[in-house]
């Protein structure tokens, strides 16, 4: 089962992080059980439960015997409609978690990942990383969760998602008995607007000294989850860095043996995500690297693709989408993507038919389009008294310290 709430893990810079310590609070005591009893709870029905917060939602996921339906509804409605949030919980799981993300200070991929966020989408909600800030979390309060759960956390904005070997009357009937009663309000549910690129002018620039590799990152504003162009944003990611041998990994990688690896990822989120351009590189190619990188992004803007990348993109996304449909659980994570994003119910079964639709005149225009320098995002993280000097040669650069 999958109950899917409208907790979203960006909220505003004052509370940035809280759908993510709220979501880990919600096994920490509920309905007057404690943390022990509620893993006891779960234990003694051979139960799975996970919570996983992302910038779109809050995803409840318990895994469950069939037999047990009725008691793991009992658990699901307990954790997400009656949790206690404990102030010792608080305390300590707020602690937990503002020293967790001090600590990821000392690894330079989170760090580029968290600034990364704030230059492309400033003060929008996907400025700000899920898991939030140490500053913004350790500001959190318990009054301050329980306001978030009781305007997020409401049946009438959630939606449970459940396969397995289940009578649909019985079902509908455990899950009306357990959430019908109490609908409650319907919690804010919209995504945020699509965003405009905040930090465009130059190269950013975060100093580790000593360090022996670089972190770069360049990134755009992307597309949406089931916008018109995601077949084509999918395919044209692949041959630019979605795939082993994909352009930036055969040209860092293979070719100039400056990287165990490149590639580009494509976030579609429920507003436009991000498309990031990453390689991890010996500091001395480090201006090199951030050149050939720029390089690939005006080749996909300016020729279209061959017509063998076009055949190994397509085959890399079709033959693959059994995979995503072998177990209940798999299952389950394809429907709750289609809640979430608003896919059409024949989204998966014309999956590989759009892919395979996409033409290379329609990838060298989302090229133009998508990848476009003047909205780009340059950053990288490494020693700055190594690597400024070659850097400056491409163009400004602006020296910041760590998020």
């Amino acid at each position: 089962m999958r109950l899917v709430v409208p907790a979203a893990g960006a909220e505003g810079p004052d509370q940035a992080g809280i759908a993510a310590l709220a979501g880990r609070l919600l096994p920490e005591g509920a309905a007057g059980l404690g943390s022990r009893d509620v893993a006891a709870w779960l234990d003694g029905l051979g139960a799975h439960l996970h919570v996983s917060v992302n910038h779109d939602a809050t995803v409840l996921r318990l895994h469950v015997l069939s037999e047990f339906l009725e008691e793991g509804l009992d658990v699901l409605r307990a954790l997400a409609l009656e949790p206690d949030f404990p102030s010792v919980e608080v305390q300590r799981c707020r602690a937990e978690r503002v020293d967790a993300i001090r600590r990821l200070r000392d690894d330079p991929t989170e760090v580029s990942a968290d600034l990364m966020a704030e230059l492309l989408y400033g003060d929008h909600p996907y400025g700000r990383l899920a898991r939030g800030r140490a500053d913004s979390v350790a500001e959190l309060e318990r009054p301050d969760l329980v306001d978030f759960h009781r305007e997020r956390y409401a049946p009438a904005g959630a939606t449970l998602v459940a396969v397995g070997d289940l009578d649909g009357d019985r079902f509908r009937t455990a899950v009306e008995e357990r959430f019908g009663r109490t609908a409650g309000h319907a919690p804010r549910c919209e995504p945020p607007p699509n965003a405009v690129a905040s930090h465009t002018t130059g190269l950013v620039l975060v100093d580790r000294p000593g360090s022996r590799q670089s972190v770069i990152r360049i990134a755009a504003i992307g597309s949406s989850r089931g916008a018109a162009e995601e077949p084509t944003a999918r395919v044209g990611n692949a041959i630019l860095g979605g795939l082993f041998n994909s352009r930036l990994n055969m040209n860092l990688r293979e070719d100039k043996g400056w990287t165990y690896g490149a590639r580009s990822i494509l976030e579609l989120r429920r507003s436009a995500g991000p498309i990031t351009l990453r390689a991890a590189v010996d500091t001395a190619f480090t201006a090199d690297a951030v050149r050939e990188m720029m390089a690939e992004v005006r080749t996909m803007r300016e020729t279209e693709p061959a017509a063998d990348e076009m055949v190994l993109a397509a085959a890399a996304l079709t033959r693959s989408l059994p995979l995503r449909f072998e177990t209940a659980s798999h299952l389950a994570g394809r429907l709750v993507e289609q809640v979430l994003y608003g896919l059409a119910d024949d989204y998966w079964s014309g999956f590989a038919d759009a892919i395979r639709a996409v033409s290379d005149h329609e990838v060298r225009e989302w090229a133009e389009r998508f990848l476009d320098p003047a909205g780009l995002v340059m950053l990288v993280v490494g020693d700055a008294a190594a690597v400024k000097p070659g850097l400056a040669q491409i163009g400004s650069v602006e020296l910041r310290s760590p998020p």
